[in-house]
């Protein structure tokens, strides 16, 4: 991801300000006094609003797609590669609670739905990696193939959003990693074969 360091304090600050203020709070008076720098520095690095939400866009995807090469470069069976990319969610979430925040809400498409195309290229990515690693654990015998992957893929990520959603909502009053790796876990003896 083509990003300079200052950019990208810029990025973490606009995440803070989106989560913890909404989106119409987020302005580049707002933002510069966040940083604490005047309102024209903020124009050196990004030209509009709308450029540096496509910017935090495509910095969760740059961390979605370094997670997933990681996952890949594992050697893992395909059920703990469902694991592994669950689990990595979970952590990022528990780490960056802001981003959680701004990454789950509708508030930013609400106004702009350009930003809708953004957000849907990462959620392709995950769908077909997972999609990939379900499919390949029904050839193996891990999972049950008569399960539409696609459904799966809709189970596992959808009940990983409503969990975060519900951990944001109640101002992370439980711990989002042991709620999430449960509730994975669950799943996963709905779905997997037994031998």
């Amino acid at each position: 991801m083509d990003i300079t360091k200052r950019q990208m304090e810029i990025v973490q600050a606009a995440i803070k300000v989106i989560a913890q203020q909404g989106y119409e709070k987020l302005t580049t008076k707002n933002l510069a006094n966040s940083l604490g720098v005047s309102d024209a520095a903020m124009y050196k690095h990004f030209d509009s609003k709308r450029e540096l939400i496509c910017m935090i866009l495509n910095y969760f995807q740059h961390i979605s797609n370094q997670s997933i090469a990681h996952i890949n470069s594992q050697g893992l069976s395909p059920l703990d590669c469902v694991r592994s990319f669950v689990i990595s969610r979970y952590e990022l979430f528990t780490q960056d609670p802001d981003l959680a925040m701004v990454i789950f809400s509708e508030e930013l498409f609400k106004n702009d739905h350009s930003f809708e195309g953004n957000l849907l290229t990462v959620m392709h990515i995950h769908r077909d990696e997972v999609m990939n690693y379900i499919m390949q654990a029904q050839q193996i015998g891990q999972i049950r193939a008569e399960l539409n992957p696609l459904h799966l893929f809709r189970i596992i990520v959808g009940s990983m959003r409503l969990t975060v959603t519900q951990w944001n909502l109640s101002k992370h009053a439980f711990s989002l990693l042991d709620e999430g790796k449960s509730q994975l876990q669950t799943i996963i003896k709905l779905i997997e074969v037994v031998k």
